[in-house]
């Protein structure tokens, strides 16, 4: 097999900039922009090695350059300033990736800063727009014509939406592993936007506020009826967590092990407009539904057949835990939560202490998303 061919590429690139090298690195920003040494690189059977650093952008990068395919893919890598790949880890609360060392790409103009491909795969790289009047569908662009075999691992996107419309981020067919999508503004429609039958594994969707604000602000919309959903922390979002809009009335979604915490709408709204026909919802085991304005688990009240639920942890809800569940609800094993079961919740430290029921509940996993829990001290005599 081919090895894929090591381009390092870093904001003002070095030595004779011919990318061979972390000692002859591309620059990939010139004039405050896109620099056309980038813009024409081949995609095929390449990896780029972005050094640590500022990437200041005002346009979004288009290749013209040979495309990636499926047997010559593209990569892109972060790395630190000596070339070493990183890999992705959450700070100490679990909540935000830690950055240190990421490459960092920063748009202050209202456009997506990346023309993405098919066949390419991206790694601890930090995407944030900082344009006042951000009003996209997504940082980067999202087509469905590009979607085919994309893998996002470790990646950070981060913006200020400032239109009732905005997302950060379109989630499409394709799998999202550790990545953070943030928005710091309570003026959008939804930070992820899950379409296509995508894979969101151990990400962490965070709002700006959760009251006062303007558009839905959902952290997430499911609009593909069959989608993965797990392991991820919402909060912080003005509108509801988890908001299935999809009008198949034959839904197999699974969302488990999430922790749902401090959103200003419900935890989980599985009420998409219509009754379902012929399936459940989806399956949610073990999530944690804690602290959200509305109700804990809505469904559709036609629905004949309920959500597949029957291990949640749940409390502080301001609408009650269920909402138009009927019998299905007394199928479900609640397990009460209050903050004490949080090693910090006023301070969104959502990590669950030892000496909470939900503390390896299974044996070897907490409930809910985070799962790095050997954290506290213990006194040794």
């Amino acid at each position: 097999t081919m090895a894929l061919t090591d381009v390092f590429i870093s904001p003002a690139g070095a030595g004779d900039n011919s990318g061979s090298s972390v000692a002859n690195a591309l620059p990939a920003i010139s004039s405050g922009d896109w620099s056309t040494n980038i813009e024409g690189l081949d995609r095929a059977n390449k990896r780029f090695v972005f050094l640590e650093g500022t990437y200041n952008v005002t346009t979004k990068l288009t290749f013209t350059g040979s495309a990636p395919t499926d047997e010559q893919p593209n990569q892109w890598v972060g790395a630190k300033s000596d070339g070493t790949i990183l890999r992705p880890k959450f700070d100490e609360t679990g909540l935000r990736l830690d950055l240190t060392n990421y490459p960092l790409f920063v748009c202050s103009a209202n456009v997506q800063m990346i023309n993405t491909e098919e066949n390419t795969y991206y790694k601890c790289l930090s995407f944030e727009n900082t344009n006042a009047s951000y009003s996209q569908g997504s940082i980067i662009e999202a087509t469905s014509s590009d979607i085919d075999s994309q893998g996002w691992f470790g990646c950070n996107f981060k913006a200020a939406p400032a239109n009732t419309g905005a997302e950060v981020m379109i989630a499409g067919g394709n799998s999202y592993h550790t990545c953070v999508f943030e928005a710091t503004t309570k003026n959008f429609d939804k930070i992820l936007s899950v379409t296509n039958n995508a894979r969101v594994h151990n990400c962490r969707i965070i709002g700006g506020g959760t009251s006062s604000g303007s558009g839905n602000g959902d952290g997430v919309t499911l609009l593909s009826h069959t989608s993965q959903f797990v392991d991820c922390v919402i909060t912080n979002c003005h509108g509801k967590g988890i908001h299935i809009t999809t009008t198949n009335g034959k839904v197999n979604i699974n969302f488990a092990n999430c922790t749902i915490v401090n959103n200003g709408g419900d935890g989980i709204d599985t009420d998409f407009g219509q009754p379902l026909n012929s399936n459940v919802v989806g399956f949610g085991d073990a999530n944690i539904i804690f602290g959200n304005g509305g109700v804990g688990l809505r469904a559709n009240a036609a629905d004949d057949r309920q959500s597949g639920f029957q291990l949640l942890a749940m409390g502080d809800n301001s609408g009650g835990n269920f909402a138009d569940m009927d019998s299905y609800e007394d199928m479900i094993d609640v397990i009460a939560v209050t903050t004490a079961d949080f090693f910090d919740y006023a301070n969104n430290d959502f990590r669950i202490r030892r000496d909470s029921t939900l503390y390896k509940l299974f044996g070897d996993r907490n409930m809910g998303a985070i799962q790095n829990d050997d954290f506290e001290l213990v006194s040794v005599s």
